[in-house]
């Protein structure tokens, strides 16, 4: 049996980069406290669809941390 296959960083910049909030993360995102519930979140807005999540649109909405270069493009 072969395993898991290794994941880069690099896997994750192919036009979903992975979340600019993950530098420093709101205590309420689904990356900051991670259980078991909150993997499948973590995966789909921090590593694949982070445009769509709430906490990411609040953070930028705050101005908190994130440029337009980062990930609001």
């Amino acid at each position: 049996m072969n395993g898991f296959e290794q994941m880069t960083f690099d896997d994750f910049d192919n036009g979903n980069r992975m979340c600019p909030v993950l530098v420093d993360p709101a205590p309420d995102c689904y990356c900051f406290d991670l259980s078991s519930m909150k993997i499948p979140y973590a995966v789909k807005y921090c590593l694949q669809d982070f445009r769509e999540c709430d906490i990411y649109q609040r953070v930028v909405k705050e101005g908190r941390g994130v440029s337009k270069k980062e990930g609001n493009s």
